[in-house]
């Protein structure tokens, strides 16, 4: 079992005995990080919140501060970015595709867009696909059908005021695992969602996850350290 850092925490923290996700990265620079986060990042009964909306520095900056044994987080925005991205990313980095954001006004499934299918047909060691907690099964068996074996559930949960993180992914986490894993005995499943102990870990692990990635729990980067090596112990 590998344990992932999750991206933008994976620009930050680096453990030994994780890999970190770094982004994520848009084909064009998205100004205003600081300031969406300070304006809309929150605590909630229900679990953090934020409508930061993939502000980031742009692609190129993204490679060049990624690690070859770290992955890269992409998005795209616009019709041809994920035809621009591939063109650009190195065919040997890991990358995690991310397929939707809930703070963008756009199309909510990416993989629609010029060019997604692509990247399944590079030969990498993580070639990833972050999908929306809201997955129907029919996106899942599309993204499969497409060639790719790594899927990540999930992303942040929409609602009015951002995206939500935490412990609410978990009911719908456990319904992607569920169904990828009786369907596809050959799909990688990265579980995330409320991981701040080993036992979440573990949890997940009996519902069939192959990974885990921890998102909001590294807002206390000495417990998720913690974490990380309890997970690596005795998992």
């Amino acid at each position: 079992m590998t344990t992932f850092i999750s991206a933008p925490f994976g620009n930050y923290l680096k453990f030994k005995n994780a890999v970190s996700v770094t982004g994520t990265w848009t084909y064009k620079p998205r100004p205003g990080l600081l300031k969406q986060i300070i304006k809309t990042l929150r605590y909630t009964r229900n679990g953090w919140r934020n409508k930061i909306g993939l502000r980031n520095r742009g692609i190129e900056y993204g490679i060049q501060h990624t690690n070859f044994n770290e992955v890269l987080s992409i998005a795209a925005i616009d019709q041809y970015d994920w035809i621009n991205l591939e063109s650009i990313v190195p065919e040997s980095q890991s990358v995690e595709l991310n397929i939707s954001c809930p703070n963008l006004d756009v199309h909510q499934d990416t993989t629609d867009f010029k060019g997604f299918d692509l990247w399944s047909t590079k030969k990498r060691k993580w070639c990833i696909v972050k999908v929306p907690p809201t997955s129907s099964y029919n996106l899942l068996d599309k993204i499969v059908d497409m060639g790719f074996t790594q899927i990540h559930a999930s992303n942040t949960l929409p609602t009015d005021k951002g995206g939500l993180s935490g412990p609410i992914l978990l009911p719908h986490t456990r319904k992607i695992i569920t169904y990828l894993k009786s369907q596809y005995k050959n799909i990688e499943v990265i579980a995330g969602g409320g991981i701040k102990e080993a036992w979440h870990a573990e949890y997940y692990k009996d519902l069939g996850a192959d990974h885990v990635s921890i998102g909001t729990g590294c807002f206390n980067p000495l417990k998720t350290w913690r974490t990380v090596n309890d997970i690596t112990l005795q998992i």
